[in-house]
């Protein structure tokens, strides 16, 4: 009889597949182990799940191994992300750029990687996409289409800011000059601010805009507990720009960039990076992640580096019947790009109420 993921979310500490269990992801156990691993980022977080699963209807869930006393020893979150179009497909984590295994050791990821293909060998999930790069398995293809690009931070912004080019040093200085200030909030309020430009600035670039109940979770879920804030740039009681930051632990990420293409002559991008690094040098974070890149995407890559981002390759492991179909999505991508691009603001804003879950 075929398992039901249901059913897996309802026996807790079985093994549901050689060493794994399943848990809840605000299980005290994880929240335990993440919370004391110093990879972990705000990904790692309940409440990063929570917001995904809430706006878009995924099942979260973690996918864990555990010595005899119970305890973790290696934990991935996980997000049944089924749809009509993908049955039985789990991610982890949709909508997000790439999310590492926990591992005490690499005998515990050996067996975390080997327990997550007995999910699929099982047929408990037809697909299954880890966007980190994992110990081969059978049946898992790995690519790497991405680049992930971060700064390293120490407590001296003086130091940091030394790598930077010079041409993003005078333009946050410029901005300065040109009566640009920076305010950073907390709230709805904040976000729908955000929310706003985040249109515009997605039908620039051809892309469907989240829905606004994602930024309203944001910072119901992720601002309220300390988690994250954004930082809005502007001139006058004009707002031209804005950042939004989440952070946990050792990590401060820039997930999302928005601005008003009719004020980008002031730089207020650059003052808002600016600002963000400085935060986060203050605030005893080590690492300042600007997200991924697309390979092809020079000119956003360059511009990373300017800010003395390193590059590591960003490696997708997926359990399937076949290698994923790459071209056949850039194809679907290029399609709606240039429909959105093209369209009206209420487009871009539909397009993301009614659709987004499915790009994820």
């Amino acid at each position: 009889m075929e398992t039901r993921f249901t059913d897996l979310m309802n026996t807790p500490d079985e093994k549901v597949a050689k060493d794994c269990i399943i848990m809840k992801p605000d299980d005290a156990r994880w929240l335990a182990f993440a919370g004391a691993h110093p990879d972990a980022t705000v990904f790692h977080h309940p409440a990063w799940m929570d917001i995904i699963a809430t706006c878009y209807g995924f099942q979260p869930f973690v996918i864990a191994v555990c010595d005899a006393a119970g305890g973790i020893r290696a934990g991935l979150p996980m997000m049944d992300a089924s749809t009509v179009f993908r049955h039985r497909h789990w991610v982890s984590l949709p909508f997000t750029d790439y999310c590492n295994p926990l591992y005490l050791d690499s005998a515990s990821l050996e067996r975390l990687s080997a327990g997550i293909a007995s999910f699929y060998r099982e047929g408990i999930a037809r697909s299954i996409e880890l966007r980190w790069d994992f110990p081969p398995q059978q049946s898992m293809h790995a690519y790497s289409d991405f680049v992930l690009q971060t700064i390293p931070l120490v407590p001296d912004a003086d130091k940091v800011i030394k790598r930077f080019d010079r041409v993003h040093r005078q333009n946050a200085h410029a901005a300065e000059e040109r009566g640009v200030r920076i305010v950073r909030g907390e709230g709805r309020e904040h976000l729908r601010l955000f929310y706003d430009m985040q249109l515009k600035t997605r039908l620039r670039h051809g892309a469907p805009a989240q829905p606004q109940r994602f930024f309203d979770l944001v910072a119901d879920k992720i601002f309220k507990p300390g988690l994250g804030f954004v930082l809005l740039a502007y001139k006058g009681d004009k707002c031209l720009a804005g950042l939004v930051l989440l952070h946990w632990k050792q990590s401060l990420i820039a997930k999302y960039a928005a601005s008003r293409e009719d004020s980008l002559n002031l730089r207020p991008n650059n003052l808002l990076f600016l600002n963000a690094i400085k935060w986060g040098c203050s605030n005893g974070v080590k690492v300042f992640d600007m997200g991924r890149s697309a390979n092809e995407h020079t000119g956003l890559r360059r511009y990373k580096r300017g800010w003395g981002a390193e590059e590591m390759p960003l490696k997708y492991s997926v359990l399937s019947s076949a290698p994923p179909r790459r071209e056949a999505r850039r194809f679907v991508e290029n399609i709606a790009h240039t429909i959105i691009e093209h369209s009206p603001t209420f487009v871009c804003r539909i397009l993301g109420n009614q659709f987004y879950r499915y790009i994820g």
